[in-house]
């Protein structure tokens, strides 16, 4: 994000699409309307059962650490969803890349990857948690119990705003039908996707073990 804000001309070097034809690659490999479809029906149905879970680890909030973790990711799977469900199933009905729309989706891009991390590490805190609670209960009361487990929500948040703000954003591409750290995957020689593929390899991955 720093780059997009602060360093402009350096964003517009890495996202530039003025030489890529969208067209080079046929509408009919981009566009996924079964899928699409069938990713935005799977995300009305995800909100609707989400939300009564919601309502059930709410009423337990202040019983246990392990709600207060719960409840965090709750609340970014409730934000991450609609752009893995209605915003990437939409995109796939238009058979839209990153060049289509390149400022909106590189904002999306942020948040989806800014969540993705807050999640998984409250995921890896949440088990931390629950194993400490079962081998070393007065451990796990030191460091999760009463204003404690609100360190680690900020924790959580903090490294994910610094990936928000430091890292590369992931990018939906309707070619391939998912996110990619590449902006114009689909649009290399097979050559220069394998280079890519392996550069992108590293702290993401080392998230992905996590």
């Amino acid at each position: 994000m720093e780059l997009f804000l602060f360093r402009h001309a350096g964003y517009e070097r890495l996202y530039n699409c003025t030489a890529l034809h969208i067209d080079s690659v046929p509408l009919e490999r981009r566009q996924f309307i079964a899928g699409g479809i069938v990713k935005c029906v799977l995300c009305a149905i995800y909100y609707a059962l989400y939300v009564p879970c919601m309502y059930s680890i709410w009423k337990h909030f202040h019983d246990n650490s392990c709600y207060k973790l719960l409840f965090y990711i709750g609340i970014t799977d409730l934000g991450i969803l609609w752009i893995l469900g209605f915003y990437s199933g939409l995109l796939s009905l238009r058979g839209a890349v990153f060049c289509s729309s390149p400022t909106l989706m590189y904002l999306v891009g942020v948040a989806v990857t800014s969540l993705w991390i807050a999640e998984t590490s409250a995921d890896l805190v949440l088990a931390l948690n629950r194993c400490l609670e079962l081998g070393f209960a007065k451990l796990c009361r030191l460091l999760f119990s009463g204003h404690r487990i609100f360190v680690w929500f900020f924790t959580c948040s903090l490294y994910a705003l610094g990936w928000a703000v430091f890292i590369k954003p992931a990018v939906y591409s309707s070619v391939f039908f998912g996110w990619f750290f590449d902006p114009f995957v689909g649009y290399h020689n097979a050559d220069d996707q394998q280079q890519k593929q392996h550069e992108e390899v590293g702290i993401k991955e080392i998230q992905n073990i996590g």
